[in-house]
């Protein structure tokens, strides 16, 4: 999924798809405001858990919203910026 980060034919489909969502972003910002969020969870065994968390142990719950589908309670994310600060995300879970 990340494939290796010092080279840029090797990078995977996180990285590929970060670098796609900022291109995007820069090329309609000029009519446009965007606000970025990132999260990292793992699911296993169908339990679900937030790796940036200060307790990744701790398991979280997924729900549904009819309005705006399908969240998990409790999950953190942080606003990002760019594909730097978003890989520095991703690097942190």
């Amino acid at each position: 999924m990340a494939g290796l980060e010092n080279d840029h034919k090797e990078r995977g489909v996180m990285p590929r798809a970060f670098e796609d969502v900022f291109k995007s972003i820069e090329y309609d910002s000029v009519k446009t405001q965007f606000l970025v969020r990132a999260s990292y969870l793992e699911i296993y065994n169908e339990e679900i858990r937030d790796l940036l968390s200060k307790n990744p142990k701790n398991k979280l719950e997924l729900h549904e919203k009819p309005d705006s589908g399908v969240y998990t309670k409790d999950l953190s994310y942080f606003a990002v910026k760019n594909v730097q600060e978003i890989q520095d995300v991703m690097n942190i879970g």
